[in-house]
C-alpha cells in the first residue's frame, strides 16, 4: 500500500475532474480555481477513448509572432502578474508591454523595440522616414528575459504564480559608450539585468549568458527591496556616468528611486548608501518612469505611469541633491482621456522629428499607443492617443485543437514555435496536429538557439488537497528545456481488464526523443484507521490513500511519409485496494518530443485508443 502526502498550496492548476473516491470539504472552491482545459468528457457513444483524435475540432487563437494582432495593431502577448488587484486581493494583474524608440538597425532611423510581459522582445524596423515612421511586422530579438541565462531553471513551487524572472520592463541604453545600445530590463523578482550589445551598429547581438549572476546588476547586498522593477537609465546627477531610475512595486508603498552609479569605468556599481527616493508613489502602484524636459528649463523631469493607467509629471526644481523629492506636479490629460484604465508603461521620445518629445505608451492589452505633443517646448499638450498599426506576414489566427492542451515552449523561449491544427486533410480524413517553427523574417537580428537547464519530469497526476488531479501540457512543460513540445488529453475512463489498441499516424523531420505515453492511475481510500479531534467536538477520519500508476509507451521518430504507430496494452492494477476498480481513476495521453529550434517539424494524426476486437 502506498500513501501520498498532500503537496504545497503552490501546486499547479489542473482539471477539476475527480478521482473515484468521495470528495472532501476543501475540494469544491479550490478545484474551481484549478480548473483548466483538461476535462473528463463523455465518450460512450464512440469507442475511441480519445476525444477529437482527428483534430477536426479547433478554435482560433491569436498569433503574435509577427508582432501584429488580428486587427492589424502592433501588439505583444497580454499577460497578468501575481500582484495586488483592485479588490485588494492577490491575483492576476494585467501588465503592460514596455517600449523604447531608438535606432537599433544602424540606418539612422529610430525603431520600436518592445518587451511584452510574456518575455518576448520585438524590434519593429522603421520603414518610413524620421518624420513619418512606418511599421510592418516585428523581428524577434533572440533573447528571452524570463530565462535569459543558460543556468536559469524553473522552480515550480516558486514560479507558478510569480514567474520570478518574468514580466520584464525593457530599456535600451549605450551603457558601454560604444555607439551600441545595451539591453537592460527589470523583472518580477526585483533584479536589474544588463545584456551587453556584442554586435555592430547594423547587426546588433545580445548573446545568451552562461549564468544569471553574470548579467544581474548588483543593486543590493541585503534582501530585495522591491519587485516588478522598471528601469530608466539616465545620467541623473550630471557627473558623466549613467545612473538608474527604478520604478517598482505591487503594493501601495511604491516609489521611483534613483541609484547613483559609483563606478569609475564602464561596469555599473551601485550601493545601498547611494539609493534615494526620487518620486513617491503616494499609493500609486506599478510605477514606470521615463524622463523628458517637461517645462523647457533644461532639467530632466520624471514622467511616471501607473497600474491604473494614469501618467503623472514630477518636476525637477533644478540643482538636485541626494534626498530631494520631486513632487507630483500634474497628471497628463490626452484630450478628454485622463486614464487608460489599466497599467501603462510610457516612454518619452521625439516620434515625429519636430523637436518636441512625444509619448509612446505600452498598454496592458499588448498594444502601443502614441500621443503626439502638439504644444510647445515649455507647455506640452497631447491629443487623444492612437494605437500604432502594422502589417502582419502570417495568418494571424492559430487553429488550436479542442479538448487537447498544448505546450510549444513559448513560455520558455522557444521563439517562433507553434502547435496548431493543419489545413490539409490527414490520412484518415480529418486534420493533423502540426508542431514546428514559423520561418524567421529576421534581417537585422540573427536567430540563434536559446538553451536553458531543463529536466524531463514524468508528471501526469498529482495528489492535491485530498484528491488526484491531472496535469495538463502547459504545467507539465514548465521545467523542461526550451525546445520541448507537449500535447496532452485527459481520456475518458479506461475499463480495467480491457485490452486496448493505441494507434496514430506521424511524420516530420529532425524529431528527437519522441514518445507517446498512455498514463493511467487507480486510486482509492481505505477504511478509517484513526480519528482526529477537531474544533467543538468534531472528529475527522484519517484514511489511507492507495494508488497505482502505470504507463504504456510508444517511441516514434522522423519520417518523410506518414507512418502508423501502434501498441496493444491491457489495463490492470496489482495493488491491493485498487485492483478491483472497474475503471481507471484518471488517464492521460501525452505526445512529447523535441525539435531543433527553427528547423524541426512534427505532424500527428488519426489518434485512437479503442478496445481490441475479440
Amino acid at each position: 500500500m502506498k500513501t501520498h502526502p498532500t503537496p504545497s498550496l503552490q501546486a499547479p492548476p489542473a482539471s477539476g475532474a475527480r478521482a473515484t473516491f468521495p470528495p472532501r470539504s476543501l475540494r469544491s472552491a479550490t478545484l474551481l480555481f484549478l480548473a483548466c482545459t483538461l476535462r473528463l468528457l463523455p465518450g460512450a457513444a464512440a469507442q475511441n477513448a480519445v476525444v477529437n483524435g482527428d483534430f477536426a475540432q479547433f478554435k482560433a487563437g491569436e498569433n503574435f509572432w509577427d508582432g501584429v494582432d488580428g486587427q492589424g495593431f502592433l501588439a505583444g502577448e497580454p499577460e497578468g502578474a501575481y500582484a495586488v488587484t483592485e479588490s485588494g486581493k492577490l491575483g492576476a494583474l494585467p501588465m503592460p508591454v514596455s517600449v523604447n524608440y531608438l535606432d537599433i538597425s544602424g540606418d539612422r532611423l529610430p525603431d520600436l523595440v518592445t518587451a511584452d510581459p510574456d518575455g518576448v522582445v520585438r524590434a519593429y524596423i522603421n520603414g518610413g522616414t524620421r518624420n513619418e515612421p512606418k511599421w510592418t511586422h516585428s523581428e524577434i530579438v533572440p533573447i528571452f528575459p524570463p530565462m535569459v541565462a543558460k543556468d536559469v531553471k524553473w522552480d515550480r513551487d516558486r514560479s507558478i504564480l510569480s514567474w520570478r524572472y518574468g514580466f520584464p520592463k525593457l530599456a535600451l541604453f549605450d551603457w558601454q559608450k560604444r555607439g551600441l545600445p545595451d539591453l537592460i530590463f527589470g523583472n518580477y523578482t526585483g533584479d536589474i539585468v544588463m545584456i551587453p550589445n556584442t554586435g555592430s551598429p547594423t547587426a546588433p547581438a545580445y548573446a545568451q549568458p552562461a549564468n544569471y549572476a553574470k548579467v544581474r546588476v548588483p543593486i543590493s547586498v541585503k534582501r530585495p527591496w522591491g519587485n516588478l522593477f522598471a528601469p530608466c537609465p539616465v545620467d541623473w546627477n550630471k557627473d558623466g556616468k549613467p545612473d538608474l531610475l527604478i520604478g517598482e512595486g505591487s503594493y501601495s508603498a511604491n516609489a521611483v528611486y534613483v541609484l547613483l552609479n559609483q563606478s569609475s569605468g564602464s561596469e555599473p556599481k551601485f550601493t545601498e548608501e547611494q539609493r534615494y527616493y526620487l518620486c513617491y508613489g503616494d499609493g500609486r502602484e506599478q510605477l514606470t518612469p521615463t524622463v523628458a524636459d517637461w517645462n523647457g528649463d533644461g532639467d530632466l523631469d520624471v514622467i511616471v505611469g501607473d497600474r491604473k493607467g494614469v501618467i503623472g509629471v514630477h518636476l525637477n526644481p533644478g540643482n538636485w541633491k541626494p534626498g530631494m523629492e520631486l513632487p507630483l506636479t500634474t497628471l497628463i490629460s490626452f484630450g478628454d482621456l485622463k486614464t487608460f484604465n489599466t497599467a501603462v508603461a510610457p516612454h518619452a521620445a521625439d516620434y515625429d522629428g519636430d523637436g518636441l518629445f512625444d509619448l509612446l505608451i505600452g498598454k496592458a492589452t499588448g498594444r502601443i499607443a502614441l500621443a503626439l505633443n502638439k504644444g510647445t517646448a515649455t507647455e506640452p499638450k497631447f491629443g487623444t492617443p492612437i494605437e500604432l498599426k502594422g502589417v502582419g506576414i502570417w495568418n494571424n489566427n492559430l487553429r488550436l485543437p479542442d479538448k487537447w492542451t498544448i505546450d510549444p515552449g513559448t513560455k520558455r523561449g522557444n521563439l517562433y514555435g507553434y502547435i496548431r491544427v493543419g489545413e490539409e486533410p490527414a490520412p484518415g480524413g480529418g486534420k493533423s496536429l502540426k508542431a514546428g517553427f514559423f520561418p524567421s523574417p529576421n534581417k537585422v537580428f540573427k536567430m540563434v538557439e536559446l538553451a536553458v537547464d531543463g529536466r524531463d519530469d514524468t508528471y501526469f497526476f498529482r495528489y492535491w488537497l485530498d484528491e488526484w488531479i491531472p496535469i495538463d501540457a502547459r504545467w507539465a512543460g514548465y521545467n523542461r528545456a526550451a525546445d520541448h513540445f507537449l500535447v496532452r488529453q485527459l481520456l475518458t475512463p479506461l475499463k480495467t481488464g480491457t485490452t486496448y489498441e493505441l494507434s496514430f499516424m506521424v511524420k516530420g523531420k529532425a524529431i528527437q526523443d519522441a514518445v507517446a505515453t498512455v498514463a493511467y492511475i487507480g486510486a482509492n481510500e481505505g477504511k478509517p484507521t484513526k480519528f482526529e479531534k477537531g474544533e467543538r467536538g468534531a472528529a475527522r477520519a484519517i484514511k489511507d490513500e492507495v494508488h497505482e500508476q502505470k504507463e504504456e509507451i510508444v517511441n516514434f521518430s522522423s519520417s518523410a511519409e506518414w507512418k502508423k504507430m501502434e501498441k496493444t496494452f491491457t489495463v490492470r492494477f496489482g495493488e491491493k485496494g485498487v485492483r478491483a476498480l472497474e475503471t481507471t481513476t484518471l488517464a492521460i495521453l501525452e505526445f512529447k518530443f523535441r525539435l531543433p529550434q527553427y528547423l524541426g517539424e512534427c505532424e500527428i494524426a488519426d489518434v485512437k485508443i479503442v478496445p481490441k476486437a475479440k
